[in-house]
């Protein structure tokens, strides 16, 4: 998907995202949880959240942390960035990871961040490489990042086009490992799995709303068409039970 595409699917799905990703608020919680566990956070932690989207879960990673400062909210797209609720616990910043890298966003009073934190956002870089190597030169000196993200072969219940072609572009865990060990960070990686339920007929609208970027790879004819083998499929399913298998992709600031 192209920088252009990827900004213009989420324009249109910054609306109704939230939606989409609250038929379990159990879910939220404890996928929040992980990742506050993972990073270690702590309230004295300056703590910045690339590519936060709506603020889904930056918001509940806030309220567990209760941090001092207030957590920064980095994403490009305003109409995600709407979406965050007003709270002095979240700052709100419309960039990319790609701009603060370059310095073309800078980060406010000169922040150096104890942690930042990517979920689901690694894909849409352009320059993988690049990018990470230059978040891991925004931390401070005991900092640490995250990248939470799905493997390519994924449990949900896509139609078959769907996963191939999320097959086609999802990097490998083991490739962003080794960009933050490239970088000179302690890296590693983990691996959480979160059981999820959901009603068939609400996820056919979450397919008909594409949202998953990788369905915006598919025409209007091609997605109607994907639903129909989807309903075909699990036609005797009226609850889908899946696991969500991620990979925690951490990197850690060498003592020195």
């Amino acid at each position: 998907m192209t920088e252009t595409t990827t900004a213009e699917h989420y324009e249109r799905v910054a609306a109704s995202y939230n939606e989409h990703w609250t038929y379990d608020p159990d879910y939220v919680r404890r996928f929040a949880d992980a990742m506050v566990d993972a990073l270690r956070l702590g309230s004295s932690d300056v703590i910045a959240d690339v590519g936060c989207g709506t603020g889904l879960y930056t918001r509940r990673l806030a309220a567990r942390v209760e941090p001092a400062h207030p957590v920064l909210c980095v994403d490009p797209v305003p109409a995600m960035l709407e979406q965050l609720p007003s709270s002095p616990a979240l700052r709100p910043l419309q960039a990319s990871a790609e701009d603060l890298v370059s310095g073309a966003v800078p980060l406010p009073d000169g922040t150096r961040p104890d942690a930042i934190l990517l979920k689901e956002s690694v894909h849409h870089m352009a320059d993988r490489a690049a990018t990470l190597t230059g978040l891991a030169g925004l931390l401070s000196r005991h900092g640490r990042v995250l990248v939470v993200m799905l493997p390519p072969a994924i449990g949900h219940p896509l139609f078959r086009a769907a996963h191939e072609r999320f097959r086609e572009l999802q990097p490998e865990p083991a490739e962003i490992e080794g960009i933050l060990a490239a970088a000179g960070l302690r890296a590693s990686i983990s691996y959480r799995t979160f059981h999820a339920a959901i009603d068939r007929e609400r996820y056919v609208r979450m397919l008909e709303a594409r949202y998953m970027s990788v369905l915006s790879d598919f025409s209007s004819e091609e997605l109607a068409e994907g639903v129909a083998q989807f309903r075909h499929a699990y036609r005797d399913t009226p609850v889908l039970r899946f696991e969500d298998r991620f990979a925690f992709v951490a990197g850690w600031v060498r003592p020195g």
